[in-house]
């Protein structure tokens, strides 16, 4: 299983730091303007959601041109930042992981079974004395050199 606390740098330099304030820089207001225009197909009107869009593009801006001038400020907020993501994402990993295991799994087993191919002998035989089933002989050696 991987382990997204380990990848993240948990004592950043200020180049690290910089760099989180630039993403804090345009990625609020780009997410401010992706809700603007949601609000805006879906209601019809441009004043539907200016507010909160506004509200976040501004804190978020603010907070990024914080720490881009007093990078040295921003690390309690970096920190919890990274933590709450690796968070989400060892959860969201590991979710998706399991819905695609259990769909691709169950989709080949449904599917094997409604055709009828099973790929093991099912019930009992009370009479057999064992289950056990020869192998068959191996390939001759010569078949190893021409495999495909």
């Amino acid at each position: 299983m991987i382990n997204p606390f380990a990848e993240v740098n948990w004592n950043p330099d200020n180049a690290q730091r910089r760099q989180f304030a630039k993403s804090l820089l345009i990625g609020f207001p780009a997410l401010a303007v992706a809700f603007f225009i949601i609000g805006w197909i879906r209601h019809g009107r441009w004043d539907a959601s200016l507010e909160f869009c506004l509200w976040l593009a501004g804190l978020g801006a603010g907070a990024g041109a914080l720490f881009w001038f007093l990078p040295q400020i921003s690390r309690p907020f970096y920190v919890i930042w990274y933590f709450m993501a690796c968070c989400i994402g060892f959860v969201m990993a590991n979710l998706l992981m399991a819905i695609f295991y259990y769909v691709v799994v169950t989709g080949i087993g449904l599917t094997l079974r409604l055709l009828g191919k099973l790929t093991f002998s099912k019930g009992f035989n009370k009479t057999a004395t064992s289950y056990w089933k020869d192998a068959p002989p191996p390939p001759p050696p010569s078949r190893y050199y021409k495999q495909f």
